[in-house]
């Protein structure tokens, strides 16, 4: 019996320190709710058809600038976008948009979420000029966004934009920077929800010169990566002629910089004359003629630099017997990411050291098809018609890709990235313990 009281006093010691160490984890206990933001695509401007592709026909949506805030479904794989731009809850899969002017030019982007810093290199504001740029504010408060506007040049004044909430605002080129033949623009959002686009349409008197989306960069870089550069050949009585590109650059920093631009194309990979250590003064817009001189083909380009700097390339193109023009942008390394692709089959461009990823294809009737993308430098793939969604897993490292989609209306070009980042945010318990002091 001696042996009893000291042996309970020890167990009842025992079981409050585990209570105790048992209440401590169930207050520190976090749970997490993780979610894709919607994103938000473009305004569709006169005159202009928009078709946008969405994961599936239930994918929900609503329209900016009316007072009702409620998500209808899509009812449809091609939803049609009358005018103002709508916001896409498609959960992860980036929808990809489709704009053409009926026989004249044709662009291609994707949907975005809230972007706090864009970098249009593109676009011109002379009397060819006929380019906007549109910015939406999807959230439910006002926002604000500076332009900072650089030409050939230098920087211009910025200009300060001021939102309605759940509104958007098209500005034309040749109002922000008059007479530039050459123009970045910066849109960096002070306040709000705010995605920008812009659109470089041009035209001389009643003729059209062509147009197409200028897909946004996300920052200035050392290292710059432009995947998917259509090179065309056009008969000229009877002879064959490249059209030529134009790589524009921008280094927005004080310091010149020190340029090493590299093709990579199926055909080898060189650093074309005059582009190896070249020096680039800062502050000014840069536009260079760029000759690859190769067949009828798409190559892509890596751009390193000293300094910080953005960058595009202008090209003409010819297809199916009509002539427009694309803008090539830069891009980010690609990851494993999901597009909705639905009545587009685009032709897919890759570039990086050696390429090895998986395209999982999911069709029209929900059967699904895997190809794997092997190559050295640039690999390049047709998705067949009937594809609506388009899956990239087993992504190797230094790997970066966009698509071109060619029609009867033109060419475009969109990046393969994503449209929105899966977002955790922590989720309060409710715990009596909390109350007690």
């Amino acid at each position: 019996m001696r042996f009893q009281r000291p042996t309970l006093i020890l167990a009842s010691a025992i079981a409050v320190v585990l209570a105790a160490n048992g209440l401590n984890v169930g207050l520190s206990k976090s749970e997490f709710s993780k979610n894709f933001p919607a994103v938000v695509c473009p305004p569709t401007p006169s005159d202009i058809t928009t078709a946008i592709s969405v994961p599936s026909n239930k994918t929900p949506l609503r329209k900016t600038g009316t007072k009702s805030l409620s998500f209808i479904p899509a009812q449809t794989l091609r939803y049609m976008q009358v005018k103002a731009p709508v916001i896409i809850e498609s959960q992860g899969v980036t929808p990809v948009v489709w704009q053409i002017r009926q026989g004249v030019w044709a662009g291609a982007t994707i949907c975005s979420s809230l972007q706090s810093d864009q970098w249009f290199v593109g676009g011109a504001a002379d009397v060819t000029s006929r380019g906007k740029i549109m910015i939406v504010n999807s959230g439910l408060s006002s926002a604000i966004v500076d332009l900072q506007i650089w030409n050939e040049i230098g920087i211009q004044p910025t200009k300060p934009i001021t939102l309605e909430a759940n509104s958007y605002r098209e500005l034309g080129l040749d109002s922000l920077a008059p007479g530039s033949r050459e123009i970045v623009i910066r849109a960096l959002t002070r306040s709000g929800r705010v995605t920008s686009y812009l659109l470089d349409e041009r035209g001389r008197g009643l003729r059209a010169l062509g147009g197409d989306i200028v897909n946004f960069a996300p920052k200035a870089a050392k290292e710059i990566y432009i995947p998917a550069v259509p090179h065309s050949v056009r008969k000229v009585g009877g002879n064959s002629v490249e059209l030529p590109h134009s790589l524009r650059l921008l280094v927005p920093g004080e310091l010149d910089a020190r340029v090493t631009v590299k093709v990579l194309s199926t055909d080898g990979s060189f650093i074309p004359t005059g582009f190896e250590n070249k020096i680039l003064k800062s502050g000014s817009v840069i536009n260079l003629p760029l000759n690859p001189n190769l067949p009828n083909s798409k190559f892509g380009l890596h751009i390193s630099s000293d300094e910080p700097l953005v960058a595009s390339v202008f090209s003409p193109t010819f297809a199916q017997n009509k002539s427009d023009f694309i803008w090539s942008t830069s891009v980010q390394e690609l990851g494993e990411i999901s597009l909705a692709i639905a009545g587009l089959a685009p032709q897919l461009v890759f570039i990086g050291g050696a390429i090895s990823l998986d395209i999982e294809m999911t069709l029209d009737k929900g059967k699904r098809k895997v190809l794997k993308v092997r190559g050295d430098e640039i690999s390049t793939i047709k998705i067949p018609d009937g594809v609506r969604e388009i899956r990239f897993s087993e992504v190797g490292k230094g790997i970066y890709g966009a698509g071109l989609i060619s029609t009867k209306s033109g060419y475009g070009y969109f990046p393969l990235a994503p449209g929105s980042v899966q977002t955790k945010s922590s989720v309060p318990i409710a715990n009596i313990g909390v109350l007690t002091p």
